[in-house]
């Protein structure tokens, strides 16, 4: 009888984590079905150096900026609207980047519709970590793992829709994306689901009334773990961009359909990673793994950093590098909530937003530069210096409070 009530109360809680994981999908779908299309649209607007460097940021900073905001905004009170919203705003904006011919335009529905996917995630974060009791990090894996999905098919989707209609035909992706969107907000119960868990404890009534008592005063090291989240990121963040300006290159000479299923091959291999940890990973190894997987990292960039890689070992990096990079980043996530449990949302949004924008905003300037002196390939290898740094902050910072609670147990 006991069994049967166990399976009850976790099933429910499945479902909705499973539709809560396929929202990240949708609205992570639209974030990236830009990204095969870059080389079209530096020709299509002449973007110089500069200009590319803004049309990167104008792509990734209001995602970034927004889910902070977001994230400030849920600590002090829960929004489950912006669980289908985000996404439906996202699809609208994102999916219309081929309807305008003016750069003023493209910057506005990248930055209205980056709103909508930022939107989304402190939200959906924090649910995410509380829906299993007591096994946050495997919660935000398989959220995660969702989101990387979305990630890898979002280039595929593109890349095939517009070799074959052009840009205006990323519109045909708008209703469909929209109305998955409310269904699986339906399906999963999600806005009831909210109401239960994001509720505030008296403590966290008390509390979280400025941004000092959200990060229970501990600005300096919430400073600190953005810049060690950013730099671990700026490969990531890259990755897309470097491999459309490079597989553009004669010497590859790629369709948007093939750049899209290269890109894809990154991302899905993370998504590989993101599954992994959610049945693999264990509380407590999260400082570990922010150490660990940057220096892993570095050789895989050299690889594809060289000119002369052959396309099956270029193929075969990306794979590994989404799996190290990208698959183990839910370590990152589930490290700043336990470090910041009065702020979850707050700390998401480090975590997951301002850290891939700063990463971005990092990475915009060397992509350009590369990418204009025409050798994109090598801006690769300029990521390295990043992944180094981050893996020596990492090493300073304090454990979690697992591992912790693990050491005591232990010595006991």
């Amino acid at each position: 009888m006991q069994s049967n009530k166990s399976v009850e109360s976790t099933w429910p809680a499945w479902t909705a984590l499973a539709c809560l994981a396929l929202l990240h999908t949708l609205v992570d779908t639209c974030a990236l079905l830009i990204a095969p299309l870059w080389p079209r649209l530096e020709t299509i607007y002449s973007f110089g150096v500069a200009g590319l460097s803004i049309a990167f940021i104008a792509q990734s900073m209001p995602t970034s900026i927004s889910q902070v905001v977001f994230g400030w905004l849920r600590d002090r009170r829960s929004a489950p609207i912006w669980l289908w919203l985000g996404p439906v705003v996202a699809a609208l904006f994102l999916t219309s980047i081929g309807r305008v011919d003016q750069r003023f335009a493209l910057f506005g529905l990248l930055l209205f519709g980056g709103i909508g996917v930022g939107a989304f995630h402190p939200e959906a974060a924090v649910l995410a970590g509380r829906i299993l009791t007591g096994q946050r990090t495997r919660g935000i894996s398989l959220f995660m793992f969702g989101g990387s999905l979305g990630l890898g098919l979002g280039p595929i989707l593109s890349g095939l829709i517009v070799t074959d209609r052009g840009l205006p035909g990323l519109t045909l992706l708008t209703i469909p994306i929209a109305v998955l969107a409310i269904v699986l907000f339906k399906v999963g119960r999600l806005g009831k689901t909210a109401e239960r868990l994001l509720s505030k404890t008296a403590e966290e009534e008390k509390s979280p009334h400025t941004l000092s008592e959200t990060l229970d005063g501990r600005g300096g090291f919430a400073i600190v773990l953005l810049i060690t989240c950013s730099l671990r990121l700026v490969p990531n963040m890259a990755m897309d961009k470097i491999l459309a300006f490079t597989l553009d290159q004669p010497q590859w000479g790629c369709s948007e359909a093939e750049t899209g299923l290269a890109q894809s091959v990154f991302l899905i291999a993370a998504s590989v990673g993101m599954f992994f940890m959610v049945f693999r990973f264990r509380p407590g190894w999260e400082k570990a793994f922010m150490v660990g997987c940057p220096l892993v990292g570095i050789p895989l960039m050299l690889v594809l950093a060289w000119e002369g890689c052959p396309p099956w070992l270029l193929f075969l990096t990306l794979a590994l590098s989404g799996i190290v990079l990208w698959g183990t980043s839910p370590a990152m996530v589930s490290y700043a909530q336990q470090q910041f449990p009065k702020g979850a949302g707050l700390a998401s949004a480090l975590t997951m937003g301002m850290s891939w924008g700063i990463g971005g905003l990092i990475q915009a300037p060397i992509t350009s530069y590369f990418e204009k002196a025409g050798t994109p390939q090598l801006a690769f290898a300029a990521c390295i210096p990043c992944l180094l740094v981050s893996s020596l902050i990492a090493i300073s910072l304090p454990d979690c409070p697992q591992a912790n609670h693990d050491r005591k147990i232990a010595s006991a």
